[in-house]
C-alpha cells in the first residue's frame, strides 16, 4: 500500500479522493493539516504533496522538514510555495506544479472541456519509467467540479503510479 500525504485545505483534499474512491488502486490518500501533522511525523509517505501555504504552518516546520526527508516524492505547489525553502537536502525527487512558468508541470491552456498539461521536464515514475517533456490534454467531464490544482495534482499521481495516464477527469 502506498501512502500520499496531501497538506491541503479540506474540500480540495475531498474533491481529489472523490476521483480515486471509484477506482481500485492501491493508495491510500492521507489529507495532512495543522491538527492532524503533528500524528503523521512517523507515517512514511511515498510522496507528499504540498498544496497550501506552509507560512501557515510556521510552529510544525521540523515535522514537515521530517517528512518531505523521508518520502520519495515531494510535490510542491511552487505558485503558493518556493521549493527551495521547504528542504535542505531532500532525499527524493522534487516535482514542482503551478501557473508559472517555472513549474515542472504547468499548464498550457484551459477552456471549458478541458486543460491541456504541459511537462517542462523529464519526470521518473514508481517503475523508474521516464515521461517526457511534452503536453497532454486532459477532457473534463460536464460534471466535474475540480480546480485546476486539484486536476495538476490527479495528473501528477497518476504520472507517478499508473499507466497510461488518465486523458479524463
Amino acid at each position: 500500500m502506498t501512502f500520499i500525504g496531501i497538506i491541503s485545505d479540506y474540500k480540495s483534499f475531498e474533491r481529489i479522493e472523490e476521483h480515486f474512491l471509484d477506482k481500485k488502486l492501491d493508495i491510500n490518500l492521507i489529507h495532512i493539516n495543522k491538527n492532524s501533522i503533528s500524528n503523521m511525523k512517523n507515517i512514511k509517505f511515498e510522496t507528499l504533496i504540498i498544496d497550501c501555504n506552509l507560512k501557515d504552518f510556521d510552529r510544525e516546520k521540523l515535522i514537515i522538514e521530517h517528512i518531505c526527508s523521508n518520502s520519495k516524492y515531494l510535490v510542491i505547489n511552487t505558485d503558493i510555495n518556493k521549493a527551495d525553502e521547504l528542504v535542505n537536502k531532500p532525499k527524493g525527487e522534487i516535482i514542482t506544479y503551478g501557473l508559472n512558468q517555472k513549474s515542472d508541470v504547468t499548464v498550457s491552456s484551459i477552456t471549458d472541456t478541458g486543460i491541456l498539461i504541459y511537462r517542462q521536464r523529464n519526470i521518473k515514475n514508481i517503475e523508474n519509467k521516464t515521461y517526457e517533456i511534452g503536453e497532454q490534454l486532459i477532457k473534463l467531464k460536464e460534471e466535474t467540479n475540480l480546480k485546476t490544482y486539484e486536476v495538476l495534482i490527479i495528473f501528477i499521481i497518476f504520472s507517478l503510479y499508473y499507466y497510461p495516464i488518465i486523458d479524463e477527469i
